[in-house]
């Protein structure tokens, strides 16, 4: 159950709050040039995409469809991706906790939040 509860919290916690705060400063740049490059509604459409990716995910996560050793791993695999992509905007390695710092943390309410 290790490995379920710690992809659910990177997932709600981190990677999801990543990727919508992404889209978040992607709207911004279009209202302020007050249209869209082909780059942005580009890079607008993939995040969208690996948003809804995340919150299925999650969806499966938290209906079981999701045993431990997939878990296991899924969150590998994701954080492992994430400390590859150090040198991008999408992720600001300074603004993260220790990903291996899950002890205490209440998941209680946030299960059905997406």
């Amino acid at each position: 159950m290790a490995y379920i509860t710690q992809l659910k919290h990177l997932i709600q916690n981190e990677l999801i709050p990543d990727v919508e705060e992404h889209i978040d400063d992607i709207f911004e740049s279009i209202a302020s040039q007050k249209d869209a490059t082909t780059e942005e509604r580009v890079q607008l459409e993939d995040m969208q995409a690996l948003r809804d990716e995340y919150k299925e995910l999650l969806t499966e996560l938290n209906s079981g469809q999701i045993d431990e050793e997939e878990a296991e791993q899924l969150y590998t695999e994701l954080t492992s991706m994430r400390e590859n992509e150090g040198d991008d905007d999408l992720y600001d390695d300074e603004d993260d906790e220790d990903e291996d710092d899950y002890d205490e943390f209440d998941l209680e309410d946030e299960d059905n939040q997406y």
